[in-house]
């Protein structure tokens, strides 16, 4: 996770951010949820085969640089 944390100070955040440790089938909803409600960054570190579903109105998105391909940032839909 030092990328991780790296990647942020990098991007000048200085806040709070959320990481969950996913296995799958779980919900994640509340906790998932104060982060975006306080505008602070969540994400999900995937172990196992994929990730559990988001919030309703809300996507994980992959962040493929990232060498494991198991770290997701929570998203909020646009509505078009």
């Amino acid at each position: 996770m030092q990328w991780l944390f790296a990647s942020l100070v990098n991007a000048g955040y200085m806040g709070k951010a959320h990481l969950i440790w996913d296995a799958g089938n779980q919900t994640w909803d509340k906790p998932a949820l104060t982060g975006v409600l306080r505008d602070e960054p969540v994400f999900l570190y995937r172990y196992g085969s994929r990730p559990s579903p988001p919030p309703e109105k809300c996507y994980w998105r992959l962040i493929n640089e990232h060498p494991s391909l198991r770290v997701y940032q929570l998203e909020i839909q646009q509505d078009d």
